[in-house]
This record gives structure tokens, C-alpha cells and sequence, in this order.
């Protein structure tokens, strides 16, 4: 323990030297200030000390609500066979936990466009929203019904895979959560990421056996199996390829080009999805495959419709 400590207590020395030198000598004023920086660096050395214990989560997100001004960081772990735990947040109201988080964990966190990245292997780091989201996103009733209601209109997430499978998701909003991060405030919070990430890692690796004793048996089948299969039963494979990338946030226009077909013959195929589906719109849709996910299937490749429609 004690020489997995040093060798983080190293990494950080010499990852703030190469980002001081990155971030401070650029042209550009930095956002934050170089005071914020100097003590987020300094905040980290004493979380780096409470890498294995309970407390190290709690002190990573302090970090950066006290030295960044940060909004609501959030802790997410995303097993590959279990819906994801929050391991820390800081929400403190009962109402603001569950518009926050426990409505997210519980079935729409499958469009979420940070946790597709991260199921398809984003390389370690952090990302912000628009980097990672579809060119409709704005559009999608993940966006109309979930996204906007926690008020963020921009977010920063560093993500990073497990040795032990899944990632880890640390989420976070500007200091005005109305506005949008800076620039330099971006900048600086991916020259950190490796620190960032590193500390994640090594916490999970040294904690990981009581973690995965938790709640993985609650969910043998994973909410992505059911968005996969979903419509399977009543669509044809294209008319299925067409509905994921809808409910990924992906406009008409998008799923033409990535299915490489015509855009009209893209709205011939969201008619018969509709028609199908017994649906009028995208909100209809949406809703439609979040009442589903309650007759989801534990495992196997069923349609989670086919429950839901006996009901």
C-alpha cells in the first residue's frame, strides 16, 4: 500500500509540473485562475492519501468543488452486467437525488451519450458533452425529459475502463449551471485527467472485491441488452438499426449517413417504426421503451416488448 502510494504521490508531482508548464504558458488567459489550479494540484496530494478508504471519493470530489467551483460532481460505477451505482454524489434532498440520479440509474442512463462512449471504449480522459453526444441530441426526449430537468446545460465527464470490466464515470457541471464551461476550463480539467484517472483506477484495484460483492446480483441483464433487442420482435433489422440511433439522439439526416441509405428512405422507415409501434411521435417512443424496461427480460435475447405488450 505504502509504495502504491508514492508511486501516485510521484505520478501527480510530475504530471503538475508538465500541466503547469502547458496551462500557465499559454497566450491565453487560463480559466480557472492560477491560484485555482496551484490548489487543486495541492488539494489532490492530500486525497492521493486516502486512496483505499472510504473516504477517498468524497475528498476527489471535494477537490473540485472547492478549488474549481465545480457543480455536483457524480460518481458513477457502470458494471458490464448490472445497471450502474452511484458511488458518491452530493445531493442532499430527497427530490434532488431522485431527478438526479436515481431516475437516471434506473433505465434512461442507456441513451446517456458518456455512457455509450464509455460501452464502446472511449480511451481514458475527459470529454466534454459535445464532444461525445449526436447531432440531435437536443432533440431527444433523453435530452427533453431527463437531461434538462438537472439543469446542466453543459457537462465534463472523465471516463475510465476497469481491469476488472466496465468504467468509471466521474460527471461534473460548470460553476454556473446555466452557462457553459470555458474553454480554458476544459483545457485544464483534460490536462488532469490522467492524474484524475489514475487515482480512479488504482482506488478501484485496491477496493474493487467489496464493490463487486455489492448490488451486481440485483441485474444480471444489462438495460443496453434490452435497448439492443428492443422492437426486435414486431421490426425488421433495418427498421431496428434506424430506431437505435433515434433513441441514441441521432436526427434523420445522421442515421442516413451512418446506415449509408437515402434520407428519405430513413423517414419511410421511422413511418412503419411508428406504425408498428402503435406510436405518433418521439416523445411516444421514448416512453414506450422506458414503461418496457420493467418487462425486461434477466437474460437472453428477447424483446422486452413482447413482455410489456402482454401486460
Amino acid at each position: 500500500m505504502v509504495n502504491q502510494v508514492t508511486q501516485m504521490v510521484t505520478l501527480v508531482k510530475l504530471s503538475s509540473d508538465f500541466d503547469n508548464r502547458r496551462i500557465y504558458n499559454s497566450p491565453v488567459t487560463a480559466t480557472p485562475s492560477m491560484n485555482d489550479q496551484s490548489s487543486w494540484l495541492q488539494a489532490i496530494g492530500e486525497t492521493i492519501l486516502l486512496i483505499g478508504s472510504d473516504d477517498f471519493y468524497a475528498s476527489l470530489c471535494s477537490v473540485f468543488i472547492q478549488t474549481l467551483g465545480i457543480n455536483h460532481p457524480l460518481l458513477l460505477y457502470f458494471p458490464e452486467n448490472a445497471r450502474p451505482q452511484a458511488l458518491h454524489y452530493d445531493y442532499k434532498v430527497k427530490n434532488e437525488y431522485f431527478r438526479q440520479v436515481e431516475s437516471y440509474v434506473n433505465g434512461p442512463y442507456v441513451l446517456d451519450p458518456f455512457y455509450q462512449a464509455g460501452l464502446k471504449g472511449m480511451p481514458a480522459g475527459a470529454y466534454q458533452l459535445k464532444e461525445v453526444a449526436p447531432d440531435n441530441f437536443k432533440k431527444t426526449e433523453y435530452f427533453r425529459r431527463y437531461y434538462r430537468r438537472i439543469n446542466f446545460r453543459d457537462e465534463v465527464c472523465f471516463i475510465q475502463s476497469l481491469p476488472t470490466g466496465g468504467h468509471m464515470q466521474l460527471s461534473m457541471g460548470p460553476a454556473d449551471k446555466n452557462g457553459r464551461f470555458p474553454k480554458q476550463t476544459v483545457r485544464f480539467l483534460k490536462s488532469i485527467s490522467s492524474v484524475t484517472n489514475s487515482l480512479i483506477q488504482r482506488h478501484w484495484i485496491l477496493t474493487s472485491s467489496e464493490q463487486l460483492n455489492g448490488s451486481l446480483s440485483e441485474l444480471q441483464q444489462t438495460l443496453q441488452q434490452a435497448l439492443q433487442y428492443f422492437g426486435s420482435s414486431i421490426l425488421t433489422e433495418r427498421e431496428q438499426a434506424v430506431l437505435q440511433l433515434v433513441l441514441h439522439g441521432h436526427s434523420n439526416k445522421s442515421a442516413a449517413e451512418r446506415l449509408g441509405i437515402t434520407l428519405a428512405t430513413v423517414k419511410l422507415h421511422r413511418k412503419h417504426i411508428y406504425k408498428k409501434l402503435d406510436i405518433s411521435s418521439q416523445s411516444e417512443l421514448f416512453y414506450l421503451f422506458i414503461d418496457s424496461l420493467s418487462s425486461s427480460p434477466t437474460s437472453g435475447d428477447a424483446d422486452p416488448l413482447t413482455a410489456y405488450m402482454t401486460h
